[in-house]
């Protein structure tokens, strides 16, 4: 029977062994609104490869990319692909980057499928369904100690921006195991879905960034909120997803955008 996760699994494994066969094969990297935001053809191709592979089995949908060149404003029944999150990890042979897909109804992410070809894993999640990795029923973790927790985030370029996050930092620091950032936020709350990470925070990205993997976590058990302690949406710029369990909002009680 296909369905639309079936489809996105499809799609994504077929566009993920593209990605990867084409590492050491890039021809064009661009900047995009920074030195440090860049976009290769890699990106752009996998981008039409995952919209026409969904498109021709569910061409009533809106479908929208981070290489599109026009803002996203229908969220009713959208995909969201991010064609490769962590670019920057795949320009410098890192293999800590993947594919992500994003199908929203009415804003919220229902269905969320995440392929890391270099890592051998495909995550994927469905509203009321659970979430899986490679096949297997995955669950947040259990820990609820602080000291005994490992957290994700991604750090901010901009020194604005660092000045919010680096008292959050210290304080998350001196109380847990370790901190630890990835390069690709989906890879990053993706852990925080299957228990290796108790927590991920980061300030400064987009919802196509992290719309599959917040589907996975709460599939998981776990939970998703802005920086501030608001529900995340796709208008958020930042993400706090954790175990439910360790009450990392201790650390932000005093955080503010102003």
């Amino acid at each position: 029977m296909i369905t639309r996760l079936s489809v996105a699994l499809d799609v994504a494994k077929e566009v993920g062994k593209f990605v990867m066969d084409h590492e050491n094969h890039i021809q064009e990297i661009k900047e995009k609104n920074s030195p440090f935001d860049v976009v290769t053809e890699v990106d752009k191709e996998a981008q039409e490869m995952i919209i026409e592979g969904l498109s021709s089995h569910f061409a009533q949908d809106l479908f929208w990319g981070e290489e599109s060149d026009y803002p996203l404003e229908d969220f009713s029944s959208t995909w969201v692909i991010d064609p490769i999150d962590g670019t920057s990890n795949y320009i410098h042979n890192l293999p800590l980057y993947g594919i992500s897909i994003a199908y929203l109804r009415e804003g919220e992410p229902i269905i969320g499928v995440l392929d890391f070809p270099r890592l051998g894993e495909t995550f994927w999640a469905e509203k009321g369904k659970g979430a899986f990795l490679n096949g297997e029923r995955i669950r947040v973790s259990d820990i609820k100690e602080m000291h005994r927790t490992i957290v994700g985030t991604g750090f901010p370029h901009q020194s604005a921006k660092w000045q919010i996050m680096e008292p959050v930092y210290a304080q998350i620091a001196a109380e847990c195991q370790a901190l630890r950032s990835f390069g690709s936020a989906a890879l990053g709350v993706a852990y925080v879905a299957c228990g290796r990470l108790e927590g991920y925070l980061q300030l400064g990205l987009s919802f196509y960034d992290v719309a599959a993997a917040v589907c996975l976590v709460r599939e998981a058990g776990g939970e998703v909120r802005e920086l501030g302690n608001k529900e995340w949406n796709v208008r958020s710029r930042s993400i706090l997803a954790t175990n439910s369990k360790i009450g990392m909002e201790k650390f932000l009680k005093d955080f503010s955008l102003s």
